[in-house]
């Protein structure tokens, strides 16, 4: 990693001279010095850092050398301090007063001491024999990295079965009549199999048949279009010893492929330029209908040019098929058992992460072991701590590393700071590159954007995963590669030990660049550090850039932390701080304030306005918050400010978001303390175009007089109507609004990217708009809305007749709206309009007591729903017969404390046999019995019964449903008896179900206030029993 650092060392090093700060501070010519020296270091950083794998020494000169790159770091970090707070002040004049004249001597003297101090390390590189080799170019292709497509020892692969029966189904029978070229990448970290899967297709009896002509090329580092074009001859047969020029193998290639059906493997490609791709796939355009190639490859850019199908994304091994192949590696074709060790071996196994690679790597290092203490030396060991000769893995995953472009490997490398399987979000993320300088903006990119670009180019090279399902874009790291990142990010050689610095001495100290207290680590290097608390802290680690206090204790931060002058991120979210201390506006670097969750936060400083360098101050759920502290729009570095407190006080006003170019989430609260509506508009909300997330807010009073109320209603509408935010919204919430009809802008279809919507506690709202119209709404949730009656209607009296409404929606949630008749008006539903909720998936209505349920039968539209929740809705006796007659995709029912509902089980089910997967029924005390048909629900797996205490008995018929794999019986007392295992009258009809729960004293909260689906039950079952729960 120490060409990545040295290379961001450089990068500041040159804008401090091109700013003429070394003139400034009279180390022009030293500055020119350390430039010319570490440049030419930098040459032969690339090959020391491959030799350092074989060579002790060299491993210890690039940890002198890193050590020194981190005192140089801090140095110019202190002379572009110096630099910023001189433009600030736009007075040159300043720099000549004592304090500043201090200052240069300071400098110039640490500056003299480190270039001696590297002029020495530099003298030290001739010793190594060491190549200068441009670190922007990849390594030259290693003839050991070569493949074929011979299969050795086939018996001998497991877990590939399925892929490789996909692949060869894709290549024989859905691709056969394709007059195009089918190209179809399989992508994967290195070491998983791609190569072996490539294998096995390629000489699948149903491929050598199906194809005329088969072709191998390994292509790695080299996309040579004359080398690849020459392989591809040979390999399929011809002759292309004696051709020199491009012309003449491209037209004998052609010729070899003529209008034949071909398969060609392409393995281990990195080659990311279009161009070189698309000048080779003109020349393997003369086979016929059907030819396909497969391509393997790390990244997914590479996929993303070539492919022309779906990738392949190779999964890994399991545990097992892991333990089978090292199994077979460390104790061959030997017939006696080793049970100890063989017990070992499947805990080393998790070593694995499910990558074939280290599983024969590991296995083969134990082929001659014998001992539990040698296996067990194994299962302790880091994987960079075993032999290089005998363990392949690093080696061969470090061909990624050396793939990134030089940009790119500090911020691989700095990911190995979060322990395994950590889950990072996106912008924390880039956050933290931020604050070590891993990355900076890049002409019209700001330092945001380039840190959005580098993630998404660790994500195309498989470095980098995204966490499906999370609220915000989340990361997390496969096991082996982040034991790469930690072998770069800690200098740790295969074989060796690197020796931890004692945290304690200033020597060690100068290198702490983050803190980490309620985890207790430190680093660089990485070290957990148990006693360490924040005056610790704040005493020894005076060069830090992050420090992460977050979820802690702490109440109040000393005003020492003012001497953190390297500071960039201060993350207090989550602890219980009250106060900040007026020192913290003193930190002239600080980037990244966050206070997200401090419930006990009062008071921000009064001066924060001195941090002209914030970048992002989040202020989520800081409800004890009271006001802004003033003039805070000149922070006009701020890109993230996610609370504001509107105040009647000049400099707390509106206007005060005018001039900032915010983005991410942004909440407004007490609106209505807005006197004029156009000091709403000075927001400028419309162009703030990176915003994606708003959140307006009203905390009105009961009005004195009915007068000043309506004044209130119409300075309500105005306001909201001047808030119209950029059309690149994302999520808009909307509490307290006080004015009856919502403004045209929320209906307007140029919100062409708003997909979720809350609306709260608008008591005087008459009609919703025409939320209908806009394009890509997704969620939809409408929560204490007092008047309004439906979801669609017409206000102008005119049918609906253009625009589908809610074409996108997925989720409607609708909460305690006492006056709600139904989702469509009567005359919208008889109108010639398009049918509405055409793609909703998951309904849930919830004390909506006024709510039509026959209304809903004729929603004939709700064809996609799968989740129907109806809760609290307490004066409905009973559900219509064709109510769920259209609900023909539903696999999940709801029904919870609706007191007078369900006096008998309605018929309208059994139109579900087919879908229904679950049926939850829950405190419902009029619910008598359930009936016999409903054995004849053939697709339903979970049912779950809760506080039902009339209901006696279960069907005989649920004996035959084969599929239900779940019952749940709760606070049912005489149905718990009756189901009593072994013993009750119903058992019979019950033991044939797997997974039974009959009454149990402490998860029926769980389940009847969370209205749980049954892949939740089971973590409850597991947790009820570890919490006491609070009275509901």
């Amino acid at each position: 990693m120490a060409e990545a650092f040295l290379g961001i060392v450089l990068e500041n090093l040159s804008l401090l001279i091109q700013g003429e700060i070394g003139m400034i501070m009279g180390v022009d010519e030293e500055m020119n010095n350390l430039f010319s020296t570490l440049t030419t270091i930098q040459s032969v950083l690339e090959d020391a850092e491959m030799k350092q794998l074989q060579s002790r020494p060299i491993q210890n000169w690039l940890l002198k050398l890193k050590d020194l790159t981190y005192e140089i770091d801090d140095i110019l970090d202190e002379c572009a301090t110096e630099l910023s707070k001189l433009e600030h002040r736009n007075s040159k004049s300043s720099r000549y007063s004592l304090k500043k004249l201090l200052f240069r001597h300071k400098i110039g003297r640490r500056m003299k001491q480190v270039t001696e101090k590297l002029d020495a390390v530099a003298a030290e590189r001739s010793k190594f024999h060491l190549r200068e080799i441009a670190v922007e170019r990849p390594n030259e292709f290693a003839a050991t990295r070569e493949t074929g497509s011979i299969l050795n020892e086939s018996r001998y692969i497991y877990g590939r079965e399925e892929d490789a029966e996909k692949i060869v189904d894709i290549l024989v029978n859905q691709v056969n009549d394709n007059q195009e070229i089918t190209i179809l990448p399989i992508i994967g970290v290195g070491g998983l199999g791609k190569t072996t899967l490539a294998q096995l297709v390629y000489n699948d009896p149903r491929v050598v048949e199906h194809f005329d002509k088969l072709i191998w090329v390994c292509v790695s580092d080299d996309f040579d279009q004359k080398t690849l074009v020459k392989g591809m001859i040979e390999s399929g047969g011809g002759s292309a010893s004696d051709l020199v020029h491009l012309d003449a193998l491209q037209r004998v290639l052609w010729e070899l492929l003529n209008n034949k059906r071909y398969l060609l493997v392409l393995d281990d490609v990195w080659n990311d330029d279009q161009e070189k791709w698309y000048e080779l796939r003109n020349v393997l355009a003369s086979g016929r209908g059907g030819s396909s190639i497969i391509v393997t490859t790390r990244l997914k850019k590479v996929a993303d040019i070539m492919g022309t199908l779906a990738p392949h994304y190779l999964k890994g091994l399991s545990d097992e098929h892991c333990w089978m192949l090292m199994r077979e590696r460390a104790f061959g074709q030997e017939k006696q058992e080793f049970p100890n060790l063989e017990a070992i071996g499947k805990q080393i196994v998790s070593k694995c992460a499910g990558v074939p690679l280290a599983a024969k790597a590991l296995g083969g290092l134990l082929r001659f072991k014998r001992t539990e203490k040698e296996w067990n030396y194994v299962k302790e060991s880091e994987i960079w701590e075993l032999p290089q000769e005998e363990t392949p893995i690093l080696p061969a995953l470090k061909l990624s590393y050396h793939h990134l472009p030089l940009s790119l490997r500090q911020c691989f490398a700095y990911c190995a700071v979060f322990p395994k399987d950590s889950q990072i979000t996106k912008e924390e993320l880039i956050f933290m590159w931020m604050a070590h300088g891993c990355i900076s903006s890049k002409g019209v990119l700001e330092i945001e954007d380039v840190g959005n670009q580098i993630c998404d180019e660790l994500l195309f090279r498989s470095l980098l995963q995204y966490v499906p399902d999370t609220y915000k874009p989340t990361l997390i790291m496969h096991d082996l590669v982040h034991d790469l990142a930690q072998s770069i990010m800690e200098n740790k050689v295969p074989g060796t030990q690197v020796q931890r610095t004692n945290f304690r001495s200033a020597s060690s100290n100068s290198k702490i660049r983050q803190v980490n207290l309620q985890e207790k680590f430190i680093l660089f290097p990485t070290s957990y550090q148990p006693e360490m608390d924040m005056p610790l802290v704040l005493k020894n680690f005076l060069r830090l850039r992050i420090l992460d206090a977050r979820w802690t204790r702490i109440e109040s931060l000393p005003c020492v932390v003012g001497n953190l002058k390297h500071l960039r991120q201060l993350n207090l979210s989550g602890s219980c701080i009250l106060t900040l201390p007026d020192s913290i506006c003193s930190l002239w670097n600080l980037q990244v304030l966050n206070l997200d969750y401090c419930r006990e936060l009062e008071a921000l400083p009064k001066k924060i306005r001195d941090l002209i360098n914030l970048r992002h101050l989040l202020l989520q759920y800081c409800r004890s918050l009271r006001e802004m502290p003033s003039k805070i729009g000149e922070l006009t570095s701020l890109r993230t400010l996610s609370l504001f407190i509107v105040d009647r006080n000049r400099g707390n006003r509106l206007e005060e978001l005018q001039c900032l170019k915010l983005g991410g989430n942004l909440t407004i609260c007490h609106l209505e303390r807005v006197e004029n509506p156009m000091d709403a508009k000075k927001t400028n909300l419309a162009e703030k175009e990176n915003l994606r997330h708003l959140y307006l807010e009203w905390e009105h009073e009961n009005t004195a007089s009915k007068s000043s109320g309506e004044e209130d209603i119409e300075r309500d509408e105005k306001v909201l109507e001047a808030l119209e935010p950029h059309p690149h919204l994302e999520t808009l919430d909307i509490k307290g609004f006080g004015g009856r009809h919502f403004p045209v802008w929320m209906s307007n279809s140029t919100l062409a990217k708003l997909v979720k919507i809350y609306i709260q506690g608008c008591d005087n709202c008459l009609h919703l708009s025409q939320l209908g119209e806009l394009p890509h709404l997704k969620f939809l949730r409408l929560t204490n809305l007092a008047r309004v009656e439906y979801i669609i209607e017409d206000e102008s009296g005119n049918r609906l007749t253009s625009v589908q409404q809610f074409q996108s929606l997925e989720k409607l949630y609708l909460t305690t709206l006492p006056k709600m008749k139904g989702l469509l008006k009567e005359q919208v539903m008889m109108g010639s309009a398009p049918k509405a909720f055409p793609n909703l998936k998951e309904l849930n209505i919830r004390d909506c007591n006024s709510l039509i349920m026959a209304s809903l039968s004729k929603m004939r539209a709700l064809i996609s729903l799968t989740h129907l929740t109806i809760d609290e809705c307490d004066t409905q006796r009973c559900l219509p017969e064709g109510w769920l007659r259209h609900l023909t995709s539903l696999e999940e029912l709801v029904i919870w404390r609706c007191r007078e509902l369900m006096v008998c089980v309605p018929k309208a089910l059994s139109h579900l046999s087919s879908s229904l997967q679950s049926l939850i029924l829950s405190s419902l005390p009029e619910l008598s019995s359930l009936p016999e048909w409903l054995g004849d629900m053939t697709s339903l797996q979970s049912l779950n019964i809760y506080e039902c205490r009339k209901v006696a008995s279960l069907p005989a018929s649920i004996q035959g449903m084969t599929k239900l794999q779940y019952l749940e019986v709760l606070a049912c007392p005489e149905l718990e008896r009756r189901c009593e295992r072994e013993k009750g009258e119903d058992w019979h009809k019950i033991s044939h179900i797997p997974h039974l729960q009959i009454g149990t004293p402490y998860s029926i909260r769980f389940a009847a206030c969370l209205m749980i689906t049954r892949k939740h039950l089971q973590l409850i079952h597991i947790c009820a029993i570890l919490f006491v729960l609070p009275e509901l």
